[in-house]
């Protein structure tokens, strides 16, 4: 059985790939200037009169607490279950930003100010006062993959799945891994990647990447960030559009909005296509659950999001238990299989995409086999998990494929690990 224990360090360019329980003030809807407060005027469409084209849209599951304090510019979309709490000071969220599934942002201090084209991917957690893409520079970068140098002057920041900024300021065009942390004080400046799993807590090792905390922000990273904001806006404008056809169209299990890269589908529950706006999580899109409906009430617990609005088909095998917080999503272009008797830790994420071989995303889909446990704040993406196996609290499996009966420790990242090849084994730092 394989217990990953060895840290190798040899970890360089391969890295990135890779809530409404509102707590409503009853104020005056206010929009000007391109800019609009998430009041109860403006829900679950921000302004409730913006073309659908510039309105940013708030999923009716997301926690809004003081809207007042809150400010969204053109095009944010903000999903299932996410919290932004601006009850100690404000926050800001600029034009074609995201705020993904299960995101927390709580403002204290000065506030929390995102700039535009900010992603917050699932699970990712800003807190204190911090800026997240408001400056810095657009390049020239050193692409240390391709050795050239390149500029990006439509920048993107990317806080990826379960990551934490605590008090810190990110800079545009930098990324901040999956579990991994930039705590207070430190500035990741433009063209830095933190690598996954670390704790950045000083400037230096926020830009020595000798120092194994960092790693030069490459071509690839931005080509995916730009798929990322583009598909993000699409879902402001669709669910903006199917709030105003039925605004039942929203909530519980729906449809998901017809795109260029979606097919606008309801779920299949227990053999049948299921819409029920009543349902307390969101489910969205091509899922099909081996589970009935009645069933699946006594097997899911609260502030699920089961979204198949980008990447496409989900199958989903009979569900042995899934607590609080569950996140399923996927690429565009992608699916997920996951096999029957899988147990789903709180906040657990499970991410669709094709494993990258050889720098092509070629590889083998997201999947997950029988007999599976996932901990809490677990993490997989582009990964094939073998049956039986286990998956510890705060780990992550990323483009990887691991055999049946495998167990990952807590707290461990396991990157690009297929047969024949034995991939990382990195230690998550906090």
């Amino acid at each position: 059985m394989f217990k990953p224990r060895t840290i190798f360090s040899a970890l360089t360019a391969i890295i990135l790939a890779f809530a409404i329980s509102t707590q409503i003030y009853i104020q005056p809807a206010f929009a000007v200037g391109g800019t609009c407060n998430p009041t109860v005027g403006n829900l679950p469409i921000c302004p409730s009169t913006a073309p659908s084209e510039s309105a940013s849209f708030v999923d009716p599951t997301a926690t809004i607490t003081n809207p007042t304090n809150i400010t969204f510019g053109e095009k944010v979309y903000v999903a299932p279950f996410a919290q932004l709490d601006a009850t100690n000071a404000p926050i800001s969220i600029a034009a074609d930003s995201n705020v993904q599934d299960q995101v927390k942002i709580k403002a204290s201090g000065t506030g929390v100010e995102i700039g535009e084209r900010v992603i917050m991917a699932h699970m990712a957690i800003v807190k204190g006062a911090a800026k997240i893409g408001t400056q810095g520079s657009t390049g020239p970068f050193t692409d240390t993959v391709t050795n050239t140098q390149f500029s990006n002057t439509v920048p993107e920041t990317f806080l990826a799945f379960n990551c934490e900024i605590d008090g810190a300021t990110i800079q545009r065009n930098t990324v901040v891994n999956f579990l991994a942390r930039v705590g207070p004080g430190v500035t990741l400046p433009a063209g830095k990647v933190v690598l996954p799993g670390k704790n950045v807590t000083t400037y230096q090792q926020a830009t020595n990447g000798s120092l194994g905390k960092v790693a030069n922000l490459t071509e690839a990273d931005v080509a995916l960030m730009e798929g990322i904001i583009e598909v993000n806006e699409a879902f402001a404008k669709g669910y903006t559009d199917l709030a105003r056809a039925d605004s039942t169209n929203v909530e519980g299990i729906n449809y998901a909005p017809l795109t260029l890269f979606n097919s606008g589908s309801l779920p299949q529950i227990g053999g049948s296509p299921t819409r029920d706006p009543n349902y307390r999580n969101r489910i969205i899109g091509n899922l099909t659950f081996q589970d009935s409906l009645e069933t699946l009430k006594n097997k899911l617990a609260e502030r699920i999001s089961l979204r198949a609005d980008e990447g496409e088909p989900f199958n989903v095998g009979s569900i042995a238990g899934m607590a609080n917080d569950v996140v399923f999503h996927a690429l565009e272009t992608t699916s997920l299989t996951l096999g029957n008797g899988i147990g789903y830790g709180p906040r657990a994420l499970v991410h669709g995409g094709r494993q990258v071989v050889n720098g092509v995303a070629n590889g083998p889909e997201t999947s997950i086999g029988e007999r599976v446990g996932l901990g809490a704040n677990s993490v997989i993406f582009r990964a094939s998990i073998g049956k039986k196996s286990a998956i510890g609290e705060r780990s992550a499996v990323f483009n990887s494929t691991l055999d049946d009966n495998t167990c990952v420790r807590p707290r461990v990242i396991v990157a690009d690990k297929r047969r024949g090849n034995n991939g990382m084994i990195l230690p998550v730092e906090w």
